[in-house]
This record gives C-alpha cells, sequence and structure tokens, in this order.
C-alpha cells in the first residue's frame, strides 16, 4: 500500500501592486533636489568662434581686431560645463554687458547634443 504524502499550504494569494504614475517615476523629491541647489556648474556666454594659426596670434597686437562667425546683433550661445543650453542677446545694463535669454534648448536636443 502506497501512503499519499501531501502537504497542504493554505490558500495562495496573488500579490497587488499599486500602479506606477509617471509623475512619481520621473518627480524628483524635493529633499533630493535640495540637495544639488549648492553644486557649482561653469557658466559661459559664447559671442563667436574662429580659427587662427599660432603665426596669426603672433603677430597680435594691442588693438588688434578678431573677427568671429556671427554677425553684429546675432544670438549668444549660453553654456553650461561647455555644454549649449540656451541662447539669448547681449544686452547693456546698468553699464554693464548682460544676456537676455531668448531661448532655451529642450531636453531632446540637449540630450541629444551630449551623444
Amino acid at each position: 500500500m502506497k501512503e499519499n504524502k501531501t502537504q497542504s499550504y493554505g490558500a495562495v494569494q496573488s500579490v497587488q501592486f499599486s500602479p506606477l504614475t509617471e509623475s512619481s517615476a520621473v518627480a524628483p523629491d524635493k529633499k533630493h533636489l535640495q540637495l544639488l541647489t549648492d553644486v557649482s556648474l561653469q557658466l559661459s556666454f559664447e559671442l563667436g568662434r574662429t580659427s587662427k594659426t599660432v603665426r596669426e596670434i603672433l603677430q597680435w597686437k594691442k588693438g588688434s581686431v578678431i573677427s568671429l562667425d556671427k554677425l553684429a546683433g546675432e544670438s549668444v550661445d549660453v553654456l553650461v560645463n561647455k555644454m549649449s543650453i540656451a541662447s539669448g542677446e547681449l544686452v547693456v545694463l546698468d553699464d554693464q554687458f548682460s544676456i537676455r535669454i531668448t531661448d532655451i534648448l529642450s531636453k531632446q536636443e540637449r540630450e541629444r547634443k551630449i551623444k
């Protein structure tokens, strides 16, 4: 005669997880964001670019004029840690040069520049 050896574990219940929402997956916690507020970044503004040979640079003297690849009045590139994130226009405010932001690159454009 064979013995029937079966064990009973009780009723099996399925696990219920709360649904993931985009806002909970993407929105940073304010406390974590607060940790980044004191991080220093290099901010620079690029009026234009040019290429010169060492010979040309050695010929510079006080008063030399270097032409750039942009026309007067064109937008200025705003760079954070050497990466372009926005553009603006050069203005004078209280006898100081300033930049008025006119356009900010979208998240997709910034990500494309990284790659």
